[in-house]
């Protein structure tokens, strides 16, 4: 199945976590791996890159925890992405032609490079705010219904 990794998925959902308590002050990690049932362990590990690329800030001390680094709407999906996994390239010779001796000749590299840049102009046009609003729509949707 091609799609996207766990490590992508799970930053995706810590930063969506984010996103719904900005404004709030730093959220603790434990808090964000609670409610988007992730690994703590395995969140302090995406913590590092998205830091790295600017995405998240941290706050150490009694009230600190971490955050957006910036607004949610200037903050992609591909930034998220790319951030926890690198560039976005599904075969290996679209960036680098060079690295298989078929590039000359083969008709699927060139299908593989437009599933890429349609993926990533998807990701490019996704906010994290447009994800945020999409998961408030969600839980709205599937509020608790209560028969007598």
């Amino acid at each position: 199945m091609i799609g996207p990794s766990t490590r992508a998925r799970y930053a995706l959902r810590a930063m969506i976590e984010l996103a719904l308590r900005e404004g709030s002050g730093p959220v603790l990690l434990r808090q964000v791996a609670q409610a988007q049932q992730i690994s703590a362990k395995y969140l302090e590990q995406l913590t590092i890159p998205l830091r790295r690329d600017g995405l998240l800030q941290a706050e150490r001390g009694p009230q600190g925890g971490y955050e957006l680094a910036r607004p949610a709407a200037e903050i992609t999906a591909r930034e998220i992405v790319e951030a926890v996994e690198g560039p976005l390239h599904f075969v290996e010779c679209v960036p680098r032609p060079e690295s298989c001796d078929r590039t000359p000749t083969c008709a699927a590299r060139g299908l593989w490079a437009r599933v890429g840049d349609a993926v990533s102009a998807v990701l490019s046009d996704t906010t994290l705010a447009d994800l945020r609003e999409q998961q408030l729509a969600a839980q709205a949707d599937t509020g608790a219904c209560y028969q007598i």
